[in-house]
């Protein structure tokens, strides 16, 4: 009678190895999220550079022309915000999604129609404190009343960004109304959106480093803020956007 050797598969560490490495395990699933992460970013400091052009040329100077050039350049910000809240969203909420930059410029598209006002305006209030700084700024209660006005800018522009983000209303009054009802209700939710900024600009300048965390700095910080707004639901329901 004629044996056959006996066929064994392969042992249980090989068949997890290669799991791993499969095109849908979780190795290939993390370098694509973090691909993901770099288009948004990218993505986002695309929209910075008419900063990064006025920080290069001009600069900080206490000047008619340089305080204007400023805040006009502060203009695609708030769209870029809406952007990357709404990039960061699909890349944490759609499993397997794909497109983020195209998900981005998208919500930059839609920031550019419905939040124009609020472009303007923020572009206005940093002109007014570049002027205070500008006539008072060697006193240290204008430096306080400056920092305080920028971080409240922001929390405005990163709470309206946030309602327009996860609702179909376009209407200025409404989403501003919605996000300061908001933010009073929730101003842990609001303290958490500066404290991830602040790291997230302040790891960008590191030395040495600064660089490589600044290409993933904004879909990060992005995606901090969305996990704190779904976590902490800031939105709660966007029926409160009906009138």
């Amino acid at each position: 009678m004629t044996t056959h050797p006996v066929t064994r598969g392969p042992s249980p560490k090989v068949g997890r190895i290669i799991a791993m490495l499969a095109y849908d395990g979780p190795i290939a699933t993390a370098l694509l999220r973090v691909f993901q992460f770099f288009l948004v970013a990218v993505s986002f400091v695309a929209c910075l550079a008419p900063v990064l052009l006025f920080d290069a040329l001009v600069g900080w100077q206490p000047t008619h022309l340089a305080l204007w050039l400023g805040a006009a350049s502060l203009l695609p910000v708030a769209p870029a915000v809406l952007g990357a809240l709404s990039a960061a969203r699909r890349v944490l909420l759609v499993s397997g999604g794909t497109g983020p930059a195209r998900t981005f410029w998208r919500g930059f598209a839609r920031g550019v129609r419905s939040l124009w006002w609020l472009a303007a305006a923020m572009s206005a209030a940093v002109l007014v404190i570049g002027y205070d700084l500008a006539l008072m700024g060697d006193s240290d209660t204008m430096l306080l009343f400056a920092t305080l006005g920028l971080s409240l800018l922001l929390v405005l522009v990163v709470g309206i960004s946030s309602v327009a983000e996860s609702s179909a209303t376009t209407r200025p009054r409404a989403l501003t109304v919605a996000a300061v009802r908001a933010i009073i209700a929730r101003p842990h939710v609001a303290l958490s959106w500066v404290l991830l900024i602040a790291a997230g600009v302040g790891a960008s300048i590191l030395p040495m480093i600064g660089g490589t965390v600044a290409l993933f700095a904004p879909a990060l910080v992005a995606s901090a803020i969305v996990i704190c707004n779904r976590t902490l639901n800031f939105i709660a329901d966007d029926k409160e956007l009906s009138w």
